[in-house]
């Protein structure tokens, strides 16, 4: 492709991603600078990819790629939704979730030919998630996963080198450690009524996660271009642990375990603690909070993909 015709792109890179090696990284940039007339920057701390994208989107960028794992994903997200600027997202992280729900191949360098094809497609528009004012992509969560995905992100070398893994044992060490998940604390609010809940996980697409490679579903019945899917747990019982794993690794599928709440495309809802819970979007831990609302913003995220 002649330097004249390459499609112009700003890149933010999360040089801490997922299990991509230094060298890996480097040869995925120069690759993209191959393919486009880039800017490249890359974070130097959580959230500064929000404000990165932003200023790229400002300055009138069409396309601002993100190339991370799915919480460098969200933030870039963030700071373009609501603009004329479009996101392109080369995998870098290790589930890669919302780049899946696309289509987008997990390959760093497949994923490049895959987003040029794309900008000869028309740009899609889709929905995101919302959580007191922060976008997300796939999903966010109040409580116990919450409590796991921070402990996932106090730990980055051991999610580099455990990858998925690492996600579940931290959710068992969660478990096994505090008796707090294991009685309705949270009062869950929307057009379905009112609920007690240990914990609540909001879908704006699906799957929730991966697991050996297979996807396991919060949300089985929630589609991108529809509202949020709830799934929440009532309660958390260390005696029925056995029975989590079983409908992780059978079924992929938690709306059927003991407790479970499900309800499918939905509007808003919001939750009350009892004390503050653990928070996260996408992966990526927030303050603790007492309140929390869930909305669904239509069409506000142009997506080449």
């Amino acid at each position: 492709m002649a330097s004249e015709r390459r499609p112009s792109a700003v890149l933010i890179v999360n040089p801490n991603a997922g299990r991509v090696s230094d060298a890996t990284r480097a040869e995925v940039v120069a690759a993209l600078g191959a393919r486009f007339d880039l800017e490249a920057h890359s974070t130097t701390a959580r959230d500064t990819g929000i404000a990165l994208a932003a200023a790229a989107a400002e300055a009138g960028a069409e396309l601002v790629i993100a190339f991370g794992g799915d919480g460098h994903v969200n933030e870039v997200a963030n700071g373009v939704a609501g603009t004329a600027s479009s996101l392109g997202i080369v995998p870098g992280g290790t589930m890669n979730v919302f780049a899946r729900s696309l289509g987008i191949p997990t390959d760093p360098f497949a994923a490049i030919d895959h987003l040029i094809d794309a900008l000869r497609r028309p740009e899609r528009r889709v929905p995101l998630g919302v959580m007191d004012g922060r976008y997300f992509t796939f999903a966010a969560g109040c409580g116990f996963d919450a409590e796991a995905a921070s402990r996932v992100e106090r730990y980055v070398p051991s999610k580099r080198r455990l990858g998925e893994a690492f996600f579940y044992w931290s959710a068992l060490r969660v478990l096994v450690g505090t008796h707090r998940h294991r009685s309705p604390w949270i009062t869950l609010k929307g057009d379905f009524g009112e609920e007690r809940v240990a914990m609540v996980v909001a879908s704006n697409t699906g799957p929730y996660a991966y697991l050996l490679g297979r996807p396991i579903h919060l949300a089985p019945r929630v589609r991108l271009e529809g509202g949020i899917d709830l799934f929440a747990l009532r309660r958390m019982k260390i005696e029925e642990l056995p029975i989590y794993a079983l409908g992780c690794v059978l079924a992929g599928d938690l709306t059927r375990l003991p407790g479970a709440l499900y309800v499918h495309d939905q509007t808003w809802f919001e939750l009350a603690g009892d004390r503050p819970f653990e928070r996260h979007v996408d992966g990526e831990p927030l303050p603790p909070a007492m309140h929390a609302r869930f909305s669904v913003a239509p069409g506000v995220l142009k997506v080449r993909a």
